[in-house]
């Protein structure tokens, strides 16, 4: 059962526009692979899902047409280092998501989240489904320094966790660093990270407010007494591992002084240096901006220093720390400013007092389970997987000294060569792997066994209690998490924990509306209910969807439901309030308007009628001239007539969604998830209430007492609702299952909704053109009658019909683009006609009905489209049946 709620009583921009480069480069180049093998596409499995999985992935699948390729993440959401390394205040870095949403749009691109390969899926696994693995899974822990103290005093703490606990990395989630205990930090390592981490610590923290940072984070350091931070390295400042860019921003920023370094540390004559060492030399050198005595805050370079031990303090029992104790190094070698110089330590020794310790040396890939078995050989000492340096795994060859290829196995970016250099780096490394694959496929050097790729992983894994978190399932949590941000004015409000990201998905429309409506009243505890993860993985999320990747919905106009029915009530009111929230939250939505097309006279007969029936409940609509249709969209063929509905757009529906999520638990709400009704008990007939049944997953049981109940269950609700009524009330579901069907090529593009002319008796209203907020155009749904309603299966007979229907409005349509992409069914209470014609039609409305003899039960059966249009309308129904 679906939902039941109750009312219980009581980057960079250079990077970017390089990498923009790079790409259009690749796309003029001829593809020169083979397609198929023995008769199926190449199928890819990728672990990991940051930069280096994604630009791997594009190659690829720019190389060798129509691979299929499956990418698999252990936390529920995608971008790895671009979502959880990248710093808050450092968003146009994170611009390169935009190309690996790009690559995730293709239909033959599947993610597969909430997995973790080795302990979820055995790796042995891949080798029967996939042609090729690739490892991309980055670095999973941080290099420690090995000194006394460094395990056991409390303040020390990793670079990689500090910025993955700002970032909202689950792992990191309760870091909880103390910032509040000393006025100084000392940072040990002077990478980039280093900068970040100082940068963080330094920075006015209103200045953060506005970013991806988390609410823990952003509490913490407006707490912090950090007043001054060291960045401490083994060598000079000729030797900074860290870029030009990071150096400068550290140095610009208002109200914090730079100690001056040594001059003797510098090079005087820099004539003959390179033009980036130059450009530092000539930056480090710079007068500091701000004296420190009129400084907020202070941050200096130590140089030559190599961390001896960590010391507690003060007290002989402290198990805090108190200071560092560094080594003094001296330069090996002719020439200090060599940028490759090596130190050796001196026996001088030099302290620094602080409570708070950073250690930034650097990450470090980890082997997974399972590797030794497959004959992969990974590098403990390096961190990585061995390869030729091109990607291609090799494992010792016991005959000779020489490493031997492992087949079908590859590796890129962190994993594949160490934690170094920034993103562009990870993109040449990733294309220069891709590169070896696209060769190795077209030369037909050997692979895996080959396989269907991730259905034949699904089946192998239907035993398994695993919750996969799909492409389209991030995209709920992205929504939700942007619509969280607008809240307290942030780009987002990341989800911190796992299990709050999966109860996010499928958050059904018309029920968190009426929850939303329901918490507002005073006295009230308003408790919704969902067996799946999350509400509304059934109805919401899959039905009148034009794009299921980028969740984007029809607002209906209204104009096919007769003059008198519930949908053409509701669906009008709560058209308009739908577009006034989308104004006032900020939610995104498009007034895209729709053409309804008759192709001979006699659907024009039928538009003429729908033309005067509209003007009779206030609906705008009109017809435009057949050469004003070609003028405007050019590639819509309409023979006879078109009839235009200009108040039809189309919205997010996920971030819409997450808004009423978000706004019901602000209220008080409460959602339980993972949560299936297995019993309703009306109390007295309703007078005491109803005893609500419930068990999870796990088997445990438990029940509540709710003082009103509103069936709301989409696809269960009739079954629900025949569960409490007495038999002669009892209605028959029928469930109508549609086929939606993507497009992937370029053209033709619409930018208006075209919709056929309703067909009399019709139970839908044609495969349909529809799009999302970037114009990429989708098709659907048709119609076919299941028993099952967890028949979501897709039917690849029913495509050669809906394209010929297609082709009927837009000929130009490259039929090989078009493909079967998923199926929604919809709850409905008869088989006829979509469309109220009249007497004797089957039309079938919304039943929204407080049920006689049962005191506190509303109804809502029959809840199909426009059901999300009206979801705000229905929600002040309900509250009138109840209260007024």
């Amino acid at each position: 059962m679906k939902a039941v709620p109750a009312t219980l009583h009581g980057g960079r921009k250079r990077v970017k526009l390089a990498v923009r480069l790079v790409y259009d480069v690749i796309q003029q180049r001829r593809s020169h692979s083979q397609v198929i093998r023995d008769g199926r596409p190449f199928r890819m499995a990728v672990i990991g899902s940051g930069p280096a999985g994604f630009y791997s992935a594009y190659k690829v699948m720019q190389g060798i047409p129509n691979a299929c390729v499956d990418m698999y993440e252990h936390l529920p959401v995608p971008f790895g280092l671009v979502r959880y390394g990248v710093a808050p205040d450092h968003p146009e870095v994170k611009n390169c998501e935009e190309k690996f949403t790009e690559v995730a749009s293709s239909p033959n691109f599947n993610f597969i989240g909430n997995v973790k390969v080795g302990q979820d899926i055995a790796l042995r696994s891949f080798t029967h489904h996939y042609d090729a693995l690739l490892f991309a899974y980055g670095a999973s822990r941080d290099r420690k320094l090995g000194i006394s103290g460094e395990d056991e005093l409390g303040g020390i703490y990793s670079a990689r966790g500090f910025v993955g606990w700002y970032n909202g990395l689950p792992e990191f989630s309760n870091l909880a660093p103390r910032l509040d205990l000393s006025d100084t930090a000392v940072i040990i390592g002077q990478g980039n990270v280093a900068m970040d981490v100082a940068r963080t610590l330094l920075k006015d923290v209103d200045a953060l407010r506005h970013t991806d940072m988390s609410d823990q984070a952003l509490t913490a350091l407006s707490k912090s007494k950090v007043k001054r931070v060291r960045i401490v390295g083994r060598r000079g400042p000729m030797q900074l591992a860290c870029t030009i860019k990071e150096v400068r921003e550290l140095m610009r920023l208002p109200s914090i002084a730079f100690d001056p370094i040594n001059p003797n540390l510098l090079p005087q004559d820099i004539s003959n240096f390179p033009r980036t060492a130059k450009r530092m030399t000539k930056l480090l050198k710079e007068e500091p901006s701000i004296s420190a005595a009129n400084a907020h805050k202070s941050w200096a370079f130590d140089f030559l220093l190599s961390p001896k031990q960590f010391l507690s303090g003060s007290n002989a029992s402290s198990s805090h720390l108190g200071s560092v104790e560094f080594a003094q190094t001296k330069i090996i070698g002719i020439d200090p400013f060599d940028p490759r110089a090596k130190v050796e330590n001196t026996a001088d020794c030099e302290s620094i007092s602080t409570s708070l310790a950073f250690r930034s040396v650097g990450y470090q890939s980890e082997a997974l389970a399972g590797m030794s078995e497959l004959d992969i050989d990974f590098d403990e000492t390096r961190g990585i997987l061995k390869n030729d340096y091109h990607g291609r795994l090799t494992s010792p060859n016991k005959e000779t000294d020489a490493a031997k290829p492992v087949s079908g196995m590859y590796c890129a970016g962190w994993v594949k060569r160490g934690p170094t250099g920034v993103i562009a780096n990870t993109m040449e490394d990733s294309f220069a792997t891709a590169e070896a694959i696209v060769a190795d496929w077209s030369n037909k050097t050997p692979f895996l066994s080959g396989g269907d790729g991730w259905d034949g992983m699904k089946r192998e894994l239907a035993t398994k209690p695993l919750r996969t978190v799909s492409w389209e399932d991030w995209l709920e949590i992205d929504s939700a998490e942007k619509a969280r941000g607008k809240f307290v004015g942030k780009i987002r409000e990341k989800f911190t924990n796992p299990k709050d990201m999966l109860k996010v998905i499928g958050a059904g429309a018309v029920g968190l509306a009426i929850a939303r409506k329901l918490a507002e009243r005073d006295g009230t505890t308003t408790l919704l209910i969902e067996r799946h993860g999350s509400v509304g993985t059934e109805t919401s999320s899959r039905n009148s969807e034009v794009s299921r990747r980028t969740n984007q919905v029809v607002i209906h106009a209204g104009i096919y439901y007769g003059p008198t029915s519930l949908k053409t009530e509701l669906c009008l009111k709560g058209k308009q309030m739908m577009y006034d929230v989308c104004q006032k939250q900020g939610i995104p939505y498009r007034n895209c308007k729709k053409w309804i097309l008759a192709q001979d006279e006699q659907q024009h007969e039928q538009l003429d009628k729908t033309h005067e029936f509209t003007k009779s409940i206030g609906v705008p609509t009109h017809f435009i001239s057949l050469a004003e249709a070609a003028s405007r969209e050019p590639d819509v063929l309409a023979r006879n007539a078109v009839l235009e509905s200009p108040t039809t757009g189309i919205i997010d529906s996920h971030t819409y969604m997450a808004y009423l999520e978000a706004n019901f638990q602000s209220k008080g709400g409460d959602l339980a998830c993972h949560t299936e009704v297995v019993a309703v008990e009306p109390l007295a007939s309703g007078s005491q209430g109803y005893q609500v049944k419930t068990t999870s997953p796990s088997g445990e049981d438990s029940s509540i007492t709710a003082e009103t109940l509103i069936n709301s269950a989409g696809l269960a609700a009739v079954p629900l609702s025949n569960s409490i009524l007495p038999h002669d009330r009892y209605m028959k579901p029928y469930y109508a299952k549609g086929s939606y069907y993507s497009y992937t090529a370029a053209h033709p593009k619409p930018n208006t909704l075209i919709y056929p002319a309703p067909s009399t008796g019709a139970a839908g209203l044609g495969t349909h053109l529809t799009m999302d907020m970037t114009g990429a155009i989708r098709f659907g749904p048709d119609v076919e009658w299941v028993d099952d309603p967890n028949d979501l299966s897709v039917n690849e007979e029913r495509l050669s019909p809906a394209l010929d229907e297609i082709k009927s409005y837009l000929p130009s349509i490259n039929r090989e683009k078009v493909h079967l992409d998923y199926a929604g069914i919809r709850p409905k209470l008869g088989k006829g006609s979509a469309v109220a014609r009249g007497k004797g039609d089957g039309f079938s409305d919304f039943y929204i009905k407080k049920e006689e003899g049962l005191e506190g039960f509303i109804n809502l059966l029959g809840i199909e489209s426009p059901g999300l249009t009206s979801s705000l309308a229905i929600a002040d129904m309900v509250e009138d049946l109840l209260y007024r």
